[in-house]
């Protein structure tokens, strides 16, 4: 085996462990990254003996840690991170200025959970065993805990 090919086989591995680190998570590609690493330091003993395989280990490891540090250090991390918040927030009932009797209009179909908004509130509701659809009437009937209960209004007169 040339020495072209097992400088390529141990690069490609050391390609494969950062795709595994930085890209895809799982286990497929880092495994397959050292295996790539030990066949061509496998080759390196076989072909050129001992003290080439040493040399080509201990240059494979001191390599592959400074390629991880500076990797880590210049943030390429953080190109990969996710760095967005999540700012939803429950109802907080205590807060609300809604009372059973209110009335108000569902923006999205409650089935059983949707949105509707209630003496100009935006709020998640949750309807009490019906299906509800949207830009209907409702009326708020309890408020258990973090949620609010709402029936649909018929608004059909006889």
């Amino acid at each position: 085996m040339t020495l072209s090919l097992i400088i390529g086989l141990i690069l490609f591995g050391v390609l494969l462990i950062m795709i595994e680190i930085f890209i895809t998570p799982g286990f497929i590609v880092g495994v397959l990254g050292t295996l790539f690493l030990a066949v061509g330091i496998a080759y390196t003993y076989k072909e050129y003996g001992d003290f080439s395989g040493n040399i080509t280990l201990a240059a494979t490891a001191v390599f592959l840690a400074t390629t991880l540090t500076l990797a880590f250090r210049n943030g390429a991390w953080n190109r990969f991170a996710i760095t967005d918040a999540i700012d939803g927030k429950a109802n907080n009932i205590d807060q609300l200025i809604i009372n059973v009797g209110d009335t108000g209009k569902s923006i999205s179909a409650l089935r059983p959970a949707g949105s509707a908004i209630i003496n100009d509130q935006r709020l998640e509701v949750h309807a009490d065993g019906e299906f509800i659809l949207a830009n209907e009437e409702i009326e708020v009937i309890k408020k258990v805990q973090n949620q609010i209960f709402i029936k649909k209004i018929n608004t059909l007169k006889n």
